[in-house]
C-alpha cells in the first residue's frame, strides 16, 4: 500500500506523541513503512505500534478495528452466557463502552453478570464468522471494577429493512408500521405482541412493557432478533429506544397465493379468496381463564380444574384458487362479520338449544363472499394449512373482477 510521505509523517507524529517519546521517530517510521509494505491499513498499523510499546494504554471499543494483540480495556458487560465445551466453561457475550459494542469470549473461570464493569488485560481481537471479537485467553486477566464511572454504552446500530433480518442480528436500527398488536396476559411484566411491516415485508415482534399503537409508525434503536421454532421475532426490551414517527410508512400489500406460501414456508402474507364453508365447530367455546387454552370440560392440562370463561370462535374454509385452508376467526372478527355483539350471540345460543345458530348466522354473512386478508400462516403439511387473520376486508367489484381473472389464469 502506497501513502504520500506527508501522510506517513502525520501518522508518525501522532504515534510519537502518544508514546511520549518512548521510541524515536525514525524507529516509528521504519516500523510503519514495514507494516505498510504488508498492505495493512494505516489506522491498524498505528494501533499495533502503540500496543507494542505502550501495552498499558486502555483501548476503546471503537479503536479495535482489526487483529490486535495485548489489548487492555475497560468495558461494561452488555450481555453474558456460559457454555461447557470439552470440559471447560466458556463465557461469552457482548462488551460495551461509550464508543460501541463488541462480542467477547473467554475460557477464564469468572462469574460475570449483565451490567458489570470490568478491566481486561492481555486480550486480543480476531474475526469469527466475519465478525470481529475480543478473546481473553487463560494468560489474560479479568477484574471487576466497583463504582467505576462508566458512561452510557453506545450501541453500534445496524440499519436494515425487514426483508434483510436474520437470526442473531442485534443492535438494530429499524423502522416499521405496527399493523397489529395485542396485550398478552398472565406475565409478570406486560408483554405486547404483534406485526411490524415496511415496504419489504413483515416480522412478528414482542415489546416488553412498552405499548405500541396499531396503525402507528415507529423507529426502534437497539432492538434484536430472537429465534423460536426456526422463525425469527423482533424483540423490543426495556433498553430499546422507541421513537414515534410522524411519517406513515408504506407497507407492502403484495398478494401471495397459498400454494406459494406453502412452498416458500411463509410466516405472513396478504391473500385474496372466497370463504367456501363454515365448519361445524364454529360457535361458543370454553377457555382456561389463566392461559387461554380451549377446554373440554373444566380441566386445563396446565392449570388443572378451573372455572372456564366463554369465548367465540369461527372456523371456515378459505380458498384462493390455488389451495384451500382452514381459517380461524377470533371473537372480535366474529362480532364484526355477524354485526352482533358476543352477548347477543350468546342469547341466540341459549334461546335455540341444539341448533347451530352461530354457524347459520355467520354463513348468511360471509359464505361465497371474496375477502382480502392479512394472516399468520401455520403449516403442518399440504393438507393442514391454517390461517390466523389480523385483518379481513371484503373486496369491491373491481378487486373481485381482478381476483377472478387471476384465479382463471392459474387454472388455465
Amino acid at each position: 500500500m502506497k501513502m504520500d510521505e506527508k501522510e506517513v509523517e502525520k501518522y508518525v507524529d501522532e504515534i510519537f506523541k502518544t508514546l511520549n517519546g518512548k521510541i524515536g521517530k525514525d524507529e516509528i517510521k521504519k516500523l510503519f513503512n514495514l507494516w505498510l509494505s504488508f498492505h495493512y491499513p494505516p489506522d491498524l498499523i498505528k494501533q499495533k505500534i502503540i500496543q507494542k510499546y505502550a501495552p498499558e494504554k486502555l483501548l476503546k471499543i471503537s479503536d479495535i478495528k482489526g487483529e490486535i494483540k495485548n489489548i487492555n480495556m475497560v468495558a461494561k458487560v452488555v450481555s453474558v452466557k456460559t457454555n461447557e465445551k470439552d470440559g471447560r466453561i466458556i463465557t461469552s457475550g457482548f462488551l460495551g463502552d461509550e464508543t460501541g459494542t463488541i462480542p467477547f469470549t473467554t475460557s477464564i473461570n469468572v462469574q460475570l453478570k449483565k451490567g458489570d464493569v470490568i478491566r481486561i488485560t492481555n486480550a486480543y481481537s480476531s474475526p469469527f464468522n466475519n465478525v470481529l471479537r475480543v478473546y481473553i485467553p487463560g494468560n489474560g486477566k479479568i477484574e471487576s471494577l466497583d463504582n467505576y464511572p462508566m458512561e452510557r454504552v453506545q450501541f453500534s446500530l445496524n440499519s436494515y429493512t425487514i426483508d434483510k433480518l436474520q437470526k442473531n442480528y442485534r443492535n438494530l436500527d429499524i423502522k416499521g408500521k405496527v399493523i397489529f398488536v395485542e396485550e398478552r396476559e398472565g406475565q409478570a411484566k406486560k408483554r405486547y405482541t404483534g406485526i411490524l411491516s415496511d415496504k419489504t415485508g413483515s416480522v412478528p415482534f414482542t415489546s416488553w412493557g412498552k405499548k405500541l399503537e396499531q396503525g402507528k409508525s415507529y423507529r426502534f434503536k437497539g432492538a434484536y432478533i430472537r429465534e423460536f421454532k426456526n422463525k425469527i421475532y423482533l424483540n423490543i426490551d426495556e433498553n430499546v429506544e422507541i421513537i414515534p414517527l410522524d411519517e406513515d410508512i408504506n407497507i407492502s400489500e403484495t398478494v401471495e397465493n397459498l400454494i406459494d406460501a406453502l412452498n416458500q414456508n411463509l410466516q405472513y402474507g396478504f391473500f385474496e379468496g372466497i370463504i367456501l364453508e363454515v365448519k361445524d365447530d364454529t360457535g361458543i367455546i370454553a377457555r382456561c381463564p389463566v392461559c387461554g387454552r380451549t377446554l373440554k370440560g373444566r380441566e386445563c392440562p396446565e392449570h388443572g380444574s378451573v372455572s372456564p370463561v366463554n369465548d367465540l370462535i369461527g372456523k371456515v374454509t378459505f380458498d384462493d384458487g390455488t389451495l384451500a385452508s382452514t381459517m380461524i376467526l377470533n371473537r372480535m372478527q366474529m362480532e364484526k362479520l355477524t354485526g352482533k355483539t358476543f352477548e347477543e350471540l350468546m342469547k341466540m345460543v341459549v334461546s335455540n338449544p341444539g341448533i347451530s345458530v352461530i354457524k347459520e348466522e355467520i354463513e348468511k354473512k360471509i359464505l361465497m363472499i371474496p375477502y382480502r386478508i392479512f394472516a399468520r400462516i401455520s403449516i403442518k403439511d399440504v393438507n393442514r394449512i391454517t390461517l390466523y387473520p389480523f385483518d379481513l376486508r371484503q373486496l369491491d367489484e373491481a378487486h373481485l373482477k381482478l381476483m377472478r381473472e387471476n384465479i382463471m389464469g392459474m387454472i388455465q
